[in-house]
């Protein structure tokens, strides 16, 4: 029995030992896990591979967009109270109101949250997290880390999952229930979340990506700072999350076979 329950965790490992670490791993001062997060990246990536993205391509073949339109508006509903808090966190007095009648009239005319009828009268929603509030309160974003399962994050934005759990509507709709409950709503939103990913496209520029794990990184440094800035970045703040891949870079990818598969054996 003991044997049996360690097996899923054996083949984490060994797939975490199949990932391919360039020589100069960890140079990069804003990545010096890179090692480590090219593993985790490597486990997360043959998870959604092999499990996340045949199951969200199942849920969307089977129910229609407008039913995945009313799962995603009411899992966002539960997120309003994290936002709002934050808000009012970040001195976003206004946009903390905002958000507050989000809930109230989403929770009751939009029926649970299934329709986004604040949106329909003029109070859009402004996603703030925790990670963002430490950023506005001067704390600086760290080092690059990959969470396992959650994916791209950093010693700073890392802080934002603790305080989500505390602050979503969905922790205390819940707290009574058994703890699959929990993992079920959780499963959900991670189906959602890959649905979206799906809709913009970004599957279809995997192929197109030489270096996956460099392409996520820069991505996500890009965007969370102009989350924290609120879109206030200047174009050479911008051009400094990117990394310059050098001709030499190409080359050894090119020669490689498991071209396909750009978030594991090419790492």
């Amino acid at each position: 029995m003991k044997a049996k329950f360690l097996l899923p965790f054996a083949a984490v490992f060994l797939m975490a030992g199949c990932a391919q670490i360039p020589p100069d791993a960890g140079s990069n001062p804003e990545d010096p896990y890179e090692s480590f997060n090219r593993q985790v990246f490597y486990v997360n990536d043959q998870l959604d591979r092999k499990i996340l993205q045949p199951v969200t391509t199942g849920y969307r073949w089977v129910v229609p967009e407008y039913a995945r339109n009313r799962v995603s508006d009411a899992l966002s509903n539960l997120t309003e109270p994290t936002t709002a808090a934050n808000s009012f966190l970040q001195g976003k007095g206004n946009d903390g109101v905002t958000s507050v009648f989000r809930f109230l009239v989403n929770s009751t005319f939009g029926i649970a949250g299934l329709f986004d009828v604040a949106e329909m009268i003029g109070m859009p929603k402004k996603p703030e997290d925790f990670g963002q509030t430490l950023g506005v309160w001067g704390v600086g974003e760290g080092s690059y880390l990959v969470l396992p399962l959650l994916g791209p994050s950093g010693t700073r934005d890392m802080f934002r999952y603790p305080f989500a759990v505390a602050t979503d509507a969905g922790t205390y709709l819940l707290h009574n229930e058994d703890w699959y409950a929990a993992v079920a709503l959780a499963g959900v939103a991670a189906v959602d979340i890959r649905s979206g990913m799906m809709d913009k496209g970004l599957d279809d520029m995997r192929g197109n990506i030489l270096d996956e794990y460099v392409a996520v990184r820069d991505a996500y440094r890009q965007q969370r700072r102009h989350e924290v800035a609120d879109g206030n970045v200047s174009e050479e703040e911008t051009l400094e999350t990117l990394t310059p891949l050098s001709f030499d870079d190409y080359d050894d990818y090119e020669d490689e076979d498991e071209v396909a598969d750009k978030g594991g054996s090419k790492e």
